[in-house]
């Protein structure tokens, strides 16, 4: 009985640690996602800068400023409104994906209906 007892114990605190330790927090995802990365579709640096107060994103040295709409720690993704400078606005979208051992991540970015894979640069 008492080893039952320890094992539902350790099972719900490796449970709580995958929950916690896994998933970044707010601040902790928009820190991370910050820097300059390599996208898969050109060799064009994209610089993500969500950091800061004025959050920017710039592609091709284009930067555009961006508010972030909702972050959903659970599924590592950012939404957020873009405002380029065609004065169309558009909703963009960050997604980590995790390697199979949560130790490094790439970046799915939507933006203008392209999906691009972005790997530190």
């Amino acid at each position: 009985m008492r080893n039952l007892n320890l094992v539902i114990i350790l099972t719900i605190v490796v449970a709580l640690g995958f929950m916690y330790g896994g998933c970044s927090g707010s601040k902790n995802m928009l820190s991370e996602m910050t820097g300059t990365w390599k996208s898969d579709k050109n060799d064009d640096p994209i610089r993500i800068d969500l950091s800061g107060e004025q959050k920017a994103i710039e592609i091709g040295g284009n930067t555009v400023p961006v508010t972030i709409n909702k972050i959903d720690k659970g599924a590592y993704l950012v939404m957020m409104d873009a405002k380029p400078a065609s004065g169309n606005a558009a909703l963009w979208s960050l997604r980590q994906v995790w390697d199979d051992n949560g130790s490094s991540f790439t970046i799915k970015f939507d933006h203008d209906g392209v999906e691009e894979t972005l790997i530190r640069g």
